[in-house]
């Protein structure tokens, strides 16, 4: 998608220490902090895709909210140094703060999930492990974690957004149940008892976090659904169509995102 008029977005970690503080307007930032490098491949993304010289401007993201406008000020061997003419404050990540614990498919499926959910908001994605998990040890490496981090980024940067989802480290299904906390729960489900979604997100309070989870294909092994509900987590169905991981987990977010607008 192109920004006619905008300049091109760059993933930048490190702009923290260039954005304005609390209170303080743009104009009065500390020149001796604005200067930030962009990591390798965004530099690499800058000067060999987009051929952009010095003087070039650009905008920088930190994936936390913060955002700013500057100019590149510096090419040398793919080091990019970028300087800050616009810090801009830290925003606050938008409400609902949805997080999705999945099954991880396989190939492009993965891919289009972790683009898809970071365009619509998505706080945190959890792979998890399963009984009927697909994806083995090598799926979840962390040379594969670190390229999903990049589909994140790319469609960050795409959709022009301020924030990233936390990309967690696998963990086993009793794990992610156990460390649901005050989230409210919700299970893609087509069991009989499984409810409506607005019927669930009924008693969410103000504020309160949503945690997501998506089974793999096979479907929850009968004694994982049992603890998953015993845990707290409210079955839900979006129709009554057996949905593959990735479209669960972008039509539950999506819709769990418009019902609590």
């Amino acid at each position: 998608m192109d920004h006619p008029g905008k300049p091109p977005r760059f993933y930048a970690p490190g702009l923290a220490p260039a954005l304005a503080k609390p209170g303080e307007s743009p104009g009065q930032a500390d020149p001796a902090r604005l200067t930030v490098p962009l990591p390798p491949s965004e530099g690499h993304h800058a000067v060999n895709v987009l051929r952009l010289k010095e003087g070039a401007a650009v905008e920088l993201f930190d994936g936390r909210g913060g955002r700013a406008r500057g100019r590149i000020e510096d090419i040398r061997r793919g080091h990019v140094v970028v300087l800050i003419e616009h810090p801009g404050p830290r925003r606050e990540r938008p409400q609902p703060i949805v997080h999705v614990a999945f099954a991880v498919p396989k190939g492009n499926r993965l891919d289009w999930l972790l683009e898809k959910t970071t365009e619509l908001g998505a706080a945190s994605l959890r792979p998890t492990i399963f009984d009927r998990s697909i994806a083995g040890a090598e799926e979840l490496s962390i040379a594969k974690r670190e390229r999903w981090f990049g589909h994140c980024v790319a469609a960050a940067k795409q959709s022009r957004l301020d924030f990233l989802p936390e990309v967690a480290e696998p963990a086993p299904l009793p794990d992610r149940l156990s460390a649901r906390g005050e989230a409210l729960g919700l299970l893609g489900d087509l069991e009989p008892d499984a409810l409506p979604l607005p019927t669930a997100l009924g008693p969410r309070r103000t504020g309160q976090e949503v945690l997501v989870l998506v089974g793999p294909e096979g479907g929850l092994a009968p004694e994982e659904r049992e603890s998953t509900l015993a845990a707290g987590f409210l079955p839900v169905r979006l129709g009554h169509t057996t949905l593959r991981i990735e479209t669960a987990a972008v039509a539950i977010l999506a819709a769990v995102s418009a019902l609590s607008e």
